[in-house]
């Protein structure tokens, strides 16, 4: 299984009377709750066909098997074990999961990067492998090459990217409106409240996602690929965007920023404990 919630504290719930913002008593509901990707995910869907529901688990399922590093067979484990051996040839999905990740790696610079595997397995010592522009992409050979030494993890970001493969699964079989918690992660089609980290009013929002990453859960478990250190810091970060991946990439480039760079497209939002710099972004 792809642990991807271990950088992501599960501490997003919903503050919603089912009433004023769910389905009406009679009305079907499918409403499900899996075991996947290392972690919980429920799938509210007011009014979905059953069909529509287990189909976007089994995307959900179906982008484990190819980004789990816990699985030998997956296609990320086997371009991590070519590093080093020339060009790997790709699947259509993979190579855009890992061209994504890269894009957000830039978007971040660099504060969120799937390079950081080898600080993850070998400490900080191992910081001359990380880098995003050391991976190079051929989009028309569909091929992703790795330098030896070097590897892939998708632990923030492959959750969201699920997350909106499944979504647009829910779209394409006609449902408007359902709300997914991804251990912790939300994401929204159409509006719904939900509880931020530190914030006693509920925030609406609307074919969004919402992700917070903390040191609360796994103290030092969050590693820096600006210097391949902990980042240790109470509270945590938030990140509300469109894009689930961007939400998750986003959030943990926050939180180990500390602050809210210009760069950033999404609303921030920061739990009391965690300013040590100041947001210099302009958002609340």
């Amino acid at each position: 299984m792809l642990k991807l919630n271990l950088n992501k504290t599960a501490i997003l719930s919903l503050a919603l009377a089912v009433n004023a913002f769910g389905a009406a008593p009679q009305e079907r509901r499918a409403e499900r709750v899996r075991w996947t990707m290392g972690t919980l995910c429920e799938i509210d869907a007011p009014g979905a066909p059953d069909a529509a529901v287990t189909a976007a688990f089994a995307e959900i399922e179906r982008w484990d098997r190819i980004l789990s590093l816990y699985k030998e067979e997956s296609e990320a484990s086997a371009l991590n074990r070519a590093a080093g051996a020339g060009p790997f040839a790709a699947s259509a999905d993979f190579y855009a999961a890992v061209a994504e990740a890269l894009a957000l790696a830039e978007a971040t610079g660099g504060a969120f990067d799937p390079t950081i595997l080898p600080v993850l397995r070998g400490g900080p010592g191992k910081l001359s492998l990380v880098g995003w522009r050391k991976v190079k992409l051929d989009a028309k050979a569909r091929t992703i090459e790795l330098p030896a030494g070097m590897g892939l993890d998708f632990g923030g970001v492959g959750k969201g990217r699920a997350l909106d493969r499944a979504a647009a699964v829910l779209k394409e079989a006609g449902v408007a409106r359902a709300r997914f918690n991804f251990g912790g992660q939300i994401l929204a089609l159409g509006a719904w409240p939900v509880i931020l980290p530190g914030r006693a009013e509920p925030l609406m929002i609307a074919d969004a996602s919402v992700s917070s990453s903390g040191d609360s859960e796994r103290p030092g478990h969050i590693k820096s690929p600006l210097d391949g250190l902990p980042v240790r810091r109470s509270g945590s970060a938030t990140a509300v965007m469109p894009s689930a991946a961007a939400a998750d990439a986003w959030s943990t480039a926050l939180f180990i920023l500390g602050k809210t760079p210009p760069a950033f497209s999404g609303r921030s939002f920061f739990d009391p404990g965690i300013p040590a710099v100041p947001n210099i972004g302009g958002r609340s």
